[in-house]
């Protein structure tokens, strides 16, 4: 209710916060046809027999992630900014790509060929942009740091299920895109597991690595039983270093 007042009101925060929305709104109303019509294309192109449905995926994707970013941008003490900085347009547009690429798991990927690596890769080296213009700008808040968190998952998460998709890895992939999701389930039940992790360059690393690695195993580069040991390698690497984090949390909550 006070983020409102102060909205409606026109003081100095509320109107910081009001640009910084309607900036997001304005990219969005861009972007979400676009990225919906280009999904549609792609997946037509594709051969596939219904790419409506690919349509209608990213389409639904977009929406709920619209509600999601907007209403993180609505309230002030989560983005205090007077303006939306390149930073989170980077990120918006690379939410969009991911809801794009959501969409195409619905079409018959194993005709994409490269495309998809290209596309894949492209969003990747987007991510190492958006942290580097928010320091530059000054403009890092709780709302990008969760933003970025957030897109991080979803294009795992998109990752996973398009190599399952294409045949490279089996379902069992999917729990790689998981992990983040279920971890901070357990959070829930589990207080523990909420602290504050220290910073780590090795997690840092690992995190790069495997979207690496995920980008290569929907590329035509690896045949399908040389895919399937990748994955799974990848797939225990991550574990592992979800159970070193694991265990850190313990031992500092058995300590205090």
């Amino acid at each position: 209710m006070s983020d409102m007042l102060q909205i409606t009101t026109g003081g100095r925060a509320g109107d910081a916060t009001r640009r910084a929305f309607l900036q997001g709104v304005a990219i969005l109303i861009v972007l979400v046809p676009l990225a919906t019509y280009l999904g549609y294309q792609i997946a037509l192109g594709a051969g596939a027999a219904i790419p409506e449905a690919a349509a209608g995926l990213t389409l639904a994707l977009c929406t709920i992630g619209c509600i999601t970013i907007l209403s993180g941008l609505f309230h002030r003490d989560s983005y205090p900014h007077p303006r939306l900085g390149l930073c989170n347009v980077i990120t918006l547009f690379r939410g969009a790509g991911i809801a794009v690429m959501a969409g195409l798991v619905l079409t018959p990927v194993a005709t994409f060929g490269w495309w998809l690596a290209i596309l894949a890769l492209a969003l990747l080296l987007l991510d190492g942009l958006d942290g580097w213009a928010a320091r530059r700008a000054g403009l890092q808040s709780p709302f990008g740091a969760r933003f970025d968190v957030e897109t991080d998952v979803a294009f795992a998460l998109t990752l996973a299920a398009l190599a399952v998709a294409l045949g490279q890895v089996g379902t069992w992939f999917l729990l790689l895109g998981l992990l983040r999701p279920l971890f901070v389930t357990a959070g829930h039940f589990w207080p523990a597991l909420r602290a504050p992790l220290p910073e780590a360059r090795w997690r840092k690393r690992m995190a790069g690595l495997q979207m690496g690695i995920q980008v290569v195993l929907v590329s035509p580069l690896l045949a399908a039983p040389v895919a399937t040991w990748v994955g799974a390698m990848l797939l225990g690497a991550m574990l592992l270093s979800f159970a070193i984090d694991l265990r850190w949390l313990v031992r500092q909550a058995q300590d205090r």
